[in-house]
């Protein structure tokens, strides 16, 4: 598992960071990105999943919900 979250990734979660706290699973490799996913405080109710793709060549995350994370979760898991 991986320990360090990329800066691109938490610059992406600001917002959900700011109201929730820095928290995030490493969901592993898809399609060459590392994914990660955002981790809410329990009793949290908060619908879709947020994950984050991470291009490390690229040094960019970007922030897919809905229908998308729930199959790249599905895809992982």
């Amino acid at each position: 598992m991986k320990e360090n979250v990329p800066q691109a990734v938490i610059d992406a979660a600001n917002d959900l960071i700011k109201h929730y706290g820095e928290s995030f699973k490493y969901l592993g490799l898809y399609k060459g990105h590392e994914a990660y996913m955002f981790h809410f405080p329990k009793n949290s109710f908060t619908g879709f999943p947020f994950v984050y793709l991470y291009d490390a060549d690229k040094n960019i995350a970007v922030e897919l919900t809905g229908e998308m994370a729930l199959d790249i979760l599905s895809f992982l898991h």
